[in-house]
């Protein structure tokens, strides 16, 4: 879900992780959900229990105690934790190589709402870790998206205007967030997204895998 050509000379390629980089799990029946899931995603972003534990302020276990009764899940809190371990899957193939190849011209860096649970499997921060320029960690910053300030500690981190900046996201309300600032934003679920917003934006040495 890209949109129009445009023309950017973009230094920095800034990504997001779960629905970019990384495959989650169907959040339906991984969570047991029904309904619309777009409004899940959007109650899960704002949600003061899941805000609290991705800046890294709450335990997990207490992160799960309220979350539960919050988003009226059904079932006990530890359940919903071994729903939650198992909700990133795996870096989409090819991942990995892309970042690679943008790295020989652009600083790649990572803008995350995480947790320390999800971002230290090997198969996540130990294959990224090495080939991304900076990883701006919303439970290490204690900053979350779609606040301002965890945009504007990226450009103030590469001492850049928001313009150099192109920032890739899955959630709507990250990439308006990023589009008020002055940055680049563009809406993108999946690899096949990650290339055409990048082609779009005038980055074409993206060789596919």
């Amino acid at each position: 879900m890209t949109d129009e050509k445009h023309s950017g000379n973009h230094s920095i390629i800034l990504f997001d992780l779960g629905g970019v980089l990384l495959h989650l799990r169907d959040t339906g029946s991984n969570f047991g959900i029904t309904g619309d899931e777009r409004q899940f995603h959007r109650s899960w972003l704002l949600s003061p229990s899941v805000r609290e534990f991705e800046r890294g302020a709450i335990t997990a276990e207490e992160f799960a105690r309220r979350i539960v009764p919050e988003l009226q899940l059904p079932y006990n809190w530890q359940e919903f934790l071994q729903r939650f371990d198992r909700w990133p899957e795996r870096l989409y193939d090819g991942a990995d190589y892309l970042i690679t190849q943008l790295a020989r011209e652009y600083r790649v860096a990572l803008l995350s709402n995480t947790n320390a649970v999800h971002w230290g499997r090997d198969d996540i921060a130990g294959v990224l870790e090495p080939l991304i320029d900076h990883s701006f960690l919303s439970f290490e910053t204690g900053l979350l998206k779609p606040d301002i300030n965890a945009f504007q500690q990226v450009a103030r981190h590469y001492d850049c205007v928001p313009q150099d900046i192109l920032f890739l996201d899955d959630n709507p309300l990250n990439v308006d967030a990023a589009n008020a600032l002055g940055i680049r934003g563009c809406l993108t679920r999946g690899m096949q997204d990650v290339h055409t917003a990048l082609e779009n934006n005038g980055i074409f040495r993206t060789e596919r895998n």
